[in-house]
């Protein structure tokens, strides 16, 4: 009796293990670009900061002005026989371009002006947290970009607000 009882469990276990879904239904790609080129100033556009750009030389300021950003991202799921197990979000890659320009210190005079592509760098993702509503929506919110640490976090906007 007690190796059918053993059985029974390791079988329930068995069934009971969580399964991931992913889908490419579940890939979204999103378009960042400054507000003021939406014409949209209230704030619901999403937006891009960039922090701890590397400039070769300490004669000039660093400033990033204008953008064009598509962060690609997912959602998925780990669910068993009770339901969603978990539920997760995870960028998976940015595309586009970024504008760097170099001022003189003294001056403030611009004296570069550079494109770059955001895909050079080798970006981790780091997601806050994201939370998904019955009848509401999930959206990026913001992409802050970390040059030094390579990390892009992914901030939501938060339907409770």
């Amino acid at each position: 009796m007690k190796i059918n009882n053993i059985v029974n469990e390791e079988f329930q276990k068995l069934i009971n293990e969580g399964y991931p879904m992913q889908h490419e239904n579940f890939m979204f790609r999103q378009e960042i670009v400054p507000p003021t080129e939406t014409g949209n100033e209230t704030g619901n556009q999403p937006m891009a900061i960039f922090y701890n750009y590397q400039n070769f030389s300490n004669d000039y300021d660093v400033e990033i002005d204008d953008y064009g950003i598509v962060i690609n991202w997912s959602i998925g799921f780990s669910l068993d026989d009770r339901g969603v197990e978990v539920f997760y979000v995870q960028g998976n890659s940015v595309e586009g371009t970024y504008n760097v320009i170099l001022r003189d210190k003294h001056t403030d005079e611009e004296s570069q002006k550079m494109d770059k592509n955001i895909a050079e760098t080798p970006w981790k993702f780091q997601i806050t947290d994201a939370k998904l509503h019955l009848h509401k929506s999930l959206y990026v919110d913001s992409l802050n970009f970390d040059f030094q640490s390579k990390i892009c976090t992914i901030t939501f906007l938060d339907p409770d607000i």
